[in-house]
């Protein structure tokens, strides 16, 4: 809460909160940045535009938010009410101070970064000072706030605040992320844009499967037809092709036709476009690439899982196939040399008791041959080390890679910065 009866005062999310909920004609915001307390005070306020006038002008940079001038939450939150409300908020590249205006009452405040410190509760450590009467109206009128005919045109807010630039300050913290630091401390610190990441896929590649045979389809009597017959089969998956396979991944509804073949592809694609692969060292990834590549796996790794599914529907279709083919196969081998388990358990080598045998050995590899381990894919990321980029053969084949998949000669400038920095709050606890 305010006290009125001071002019220096603190500008607290409290304070803020109280002068927007009082508004009752005209209410006008300038700042940086808005915690989401204050958002959502003013959220609120937008559902009385009929008999409030309300002005909101923001700064767009995503430097504000990395220095802990306001909350992202904060932003996407007085942009969902404007959006339901149809009221523009206005943008002012590099504002550094904050304005509220409520009705006749105006603070005027030093934003604080709550990165580096946490700011002030108390009246003795002010970093606002409250103006009431006309100096209000002046304020409000270089904001843009003042709509009469003969109002002038605005000092600050003089552009809307556009969707398309609020996304691109959100990918660029997304990429770089807000951080708070310790500046009681300096470090020597090195950043990279890019990581080291290990890529395996296993159990999904399947046609190209064998299958170890029972020892009694190859352990035969005679020397000559044991050096023939081979201890592997390849799995029942002849003639089988590309199954369909449809997928809902992350919104999106769509058919994919699927192979061992097509796997294979993916899987190469998904590294191609978003990993570089520097020999003797390991593949790397940007940053900015792990939301898309941890994406793309877990899509990668669905269509294999729906694929295996649909290769077992498909392979319980050709179960009486593959059985004719067994006993086809090994019955006139049989026939003329039985496995020893027959003369064991003294079992009459017949063409029936021979049939039935190799159709119980056929199920046991058929069984084999559709069941399936589960699909592992396992994504494991490294941190670059400093000594890496002091190694030509490292940095000249990265940059060169870069190069060639058309990387933004920016990024490429930028993937590896040092020098001396205040470090996290709390990096040294517990040393």
């Amino acid at each position: 809460m305010i006290d009125h009866s001071r002019i220096f005062a603190v500008a607290s999310d409290e304070a803020l909160v109280d002068l927007i909920a009082s508004a009752r004609i005209r209410l006008v915001v300038i700042a940086p940045a808005l915690t989401k307390p204050v958002a959502d005070a003013l959220s609120r306020r937008l559902d009385d535009l009929g008999q409030l006038s309300v002005t909101v002008i923001l700064d767009a940079d995503p430097e504000v938010y990395r220095l802990g001038f306001g909350d992202e939450q904060a932003l996407n939150a007085i942009r969902a009410a404007s959006a339901t409300n149809l009221f523009d908020l206005r943008e002012q590249p590099g504002v550094r101070i904050g304005v509220v205006i409520s009705d006749t009452k105006t603070m005027v405040y030093s934003p604080i970064s709550k990165n580096i410190e946490a700011g002030s509760t108390t009246a003795e450590k002010p970093n606002a000072i409250v103006l009431t009467g006309g100096a209000g109206d002046r304020i409000a009128s270089a904001a843009g706030a003042d709509t009469g005919e003969n109002a002038s045109k605005p000092e600050v807010g003089d552009t809307a605040l556009l969707p398309a630039k609020v996304a691109e300050m959100q990918s660029n913290l997304k990429a770089n992320p807000p951080k708070p630091f310790d500046i009681t401390r300096k470090m020597n610190i090195f950043t990279s844009r890019v990581q080291y990441v290990e890529f395996s896929v296993s159990n999904y590649q399947l046609t190209t499967r064998q299958i170890p045979l029972p020892p009694e389809l190859v352990d035969v009597a005679d020397d000559d037809l044991k050096n023939r017959i081979t201890s592997r089969i390849r799995a029942p998956f002849d003639g089988i092709g590309k199954l369909e396979i449809k997928l809902d991944f992350d919104g999106k509804s769509e058919t994919i036709q699927v192979d061992d073949q097509w796997l294979k592809k993916e899987r190469k694609r998904i590294e191609d476009d978003y990993t570089y692969q520097i020999n003797n060292f390991g593949r790397v990834i940007l940053y900015s690439d792990r939301d898309a590549f941890d994406k793309a796996i877990s899509r990668f790794q669905t269509v294999i899982e729906k694929y295996q599914a649909a290769l077992r529907e498909k392979l319980s279709e050709s179960r009486a196939a593959f059985e004719a083919r067994i006993v086809g196969e090994f019955a006139p081998k049989w026939e003329q040399n039985p496995p020893r388990h027959f003369s064991r358990w003294g079992i009459e080598p017949t063409a029936e008791s021979i049939k039935a045998e190799l159709e119980r050995f056929a199920q046991e590899i058929f069984e084999s041959g559709i069941s399936f381990d589960e699909p592992k894919v396992k994504v494991l990321y490294k941190n670059v080390a400093p000594e890496n980029i002091q190694d030509r053969a490292f940095l000249d084949v990265l940059k060169n890679i870069m190069i060639k998949r058309r990387v933004p000669p920016a990024i490429i400038a930028s993937l590896f910065e040092s020098g001396q920095a205040a470090p996290e709050t709390g990096a040294f606890m517990g040393r």
